[in-house]
């Protein structure tokens, strides 16, 4: 199941953990999305256009994804995930780590937490990250 091939789209990458299963949400502007729940068959949904133009122009405004600074945070080795945004193949650095000093990451964090939360509600999934932040190492 793809989107339409004209509109630009964006990934949003949750690698998962031990205990959870990983997702990969491609949305357009438009808001129509893929939900790729590791495991299951592909679902298509629509989301908010507002969240999908959001995160379009954030990660316009960041530039090369590649070249966002690199977050480092601890994480458990077994409940520990990564959260990654895609576009035209350029992929950032894990931006799950929680306050991001950058603020291009800080604002991809967010708009990714916040369009997962909603492919949540919507599609009535299993939490799919963890609500609390994670603290950045020192």
């Amino acid at each position: 199941m793809v989107l339409p091939a004209k509109a630009p789209q964006i990934s949003i990458i949750d690698s998962g953990s031990t205990n959870r299963p990983g997702v990969t949400i491609t949305v357009d502007q438009a808001g129509n999305a893929v939900v790729e729940l590791r495991g299951s068959q592909p679902q298509a949904t629509k989301l908010s256009e507002q969240l999908c133009e959001t995160l379009m122009r954030d990660v316009k405004a960041a530039g090369p994804l590649s070249a966002l600074p690199v977050q480092h945070c601890m994480k458990s080795a077994s409940f520990g995930s990564s959260l990654y945004v895609e576009f035209n193949g350029d992929r950032s650095p894990d931006v799950s780590c929680s306050p991001q000093p950058d603020p291009r990451s800080a604002a991809l964090h967010k708009d990714a937490s916040d369009i997962l939360q909603a492919v949540r509600n919507q599609l009535h999934l299993p939490m799919l990250r963890t609500a609390r932040p994670v603290r950045p190492i020192q």
